[in-house]
C-alpha cells in the first residue's frame, strides 16, 4: 500500500496572517516544508524572494534563484524554495550587498530588517528546554531547531545558571556560544508574539505563573510599559541590544 505523504498545497485564506500575499489573488500559497520553525512562526524562502524584497516578479523566477545557490539562511545555502525562515535568521542572497534578519514588527508579524553585515556573524536563539547528558554536560534546545552540549560553568555568573527562557548568542555558521543571555528583571525582552509582537524594552519585572494565569512579564517601552506572557519574549541582551532592532 502507497504510503500517504502530507498535504503539497495551502489555500491562501489558510496561510498565516503576516505572510505578505494578496488573498483573493490566487487559491494557492507556498506550503512551507518541515524544519527548523513551525509554519506559523516562519515564512518561506519564495515569499522573501518575491514578495518581500521583490528580487522576482514570478514564483518561476524566484524559484530560479533560490535553486541556483544564491541564498543563504545563516551562512549555509538553501535551494529549497519553500524552506522555512523564521525569528531571527540572517538572509543573504549572492550578488546582493544587503543582509536582512528576520524580526518580528509591530502590526506586521515576521518581517525582513536590514542589519550590518558585520551582524550576520552572530543571532541570538531562545532557550526552549534544557537537560543534563553524560558527563554533566547540559544540552540546550533553541527556538530554531537546534540542540546544543555546552559547559553550564562556561555561561554560569555567580549562582546565576542557564534556564529556559533565556538566550544566546551563537557564532553562525559554526554554533559557537558567544553568550548567555538571562530573562530576568533588568534585562532587554523583545515580544515575538501576541498584540505587542515587535515592541521591546526593559524588562521591569516577572511575575511567577498561577493557577489561572501564566508567567508575566512587564516591560518598559518609552513612556509606556505593558504586560505579556513571558513566553512571548526573548531577551535581546542586558545593557544594550546585541542585535539591531527596528525603533
Amino acid at each position: 500500500m502507497a504510503r500517504k505523504s502530507g498535504p503539497r498545497q495551502l489555500k491562501r485564506e489558510h496561510a498565516p496572517a503576516f505572510w505578505p500575499i494578496q488573498r483573493k489573488e490566487a487559491n494557492w500559497a507556498p506550503m512551507t516544508r518541515p524544519g527548523p520553525h513551525s509554519r506559523s512562526k516562519s515564512l518561506p524562502l519564495i515569499l522573501i524572494i518575491r514578495e518581500s524584497l521583490g528580487y522576482a516578479r514570478t514564483a518561476k523566477e524566484a524559484t530560479r534563484i533560490i535553486s541556483s545557490s544564491k541564498v543563504k539562511v545563516d551562512h549555509l545555502i538553501r535551494r529549497d524554495r519553500n524552506f522555512p525562515t523564521g525569528l531571527m535568521d540572517v538572509i543573504q542572497i549572492e550578488g546582493i550587498d544587503n543582509v536582512f534578519r528576520v524580526l518580528p514588527k509591530p502590526r506586521r508579524g515576521l518581517s525582513l530588517s536590514p542589519i550590518d553585515p558585520k551582524e550576520s556573524e552572530h543571532k541570538l536563539c531562545k532557550i526552549v528546554g534544557k537537560r543534563i547528558i553524560g558527563g554533566g554536560r547540559l544540552q540546550i534546545s533553541l527556538h530554531d531547531g537546534r540542540n546544543l552540549t555546552v559547559n553550564p560553568k562556561d555561561f554560569r555568573k555567580g549562582d546565576e545558571e542557564v534556564a529556559v527562557g533565556g538566550a544566546v548568542q551563537l557564532a553562525i555558521p559554526t554554533q559557537r556560544v558567544e553568550r548567555y543571555v538571562p530573562l530576568k528583571q533588568g534585562s532587554i525582552g523583545l515580544v515575538t508574539d501576541g498584540k505587542n509582537q515587535g515592541m521591546y524594552g526593559k524588562i521591569a519585572s516577572i511575575s511567577e505563573a498561577s493557577y489561572a494565569r501564566p508567567k508575566m512579564a512587564k516591560i518598559e517601552t518609552a513612556g509606556d510599559s505593558f504586560e505579556t506572557p513571558a513566553d512571548y519574549v526573548i531577551p535581546v541582551g542586558t545593557d544594550s541590544p546585541l542585535v539591531a532592532l527596528d525603533r
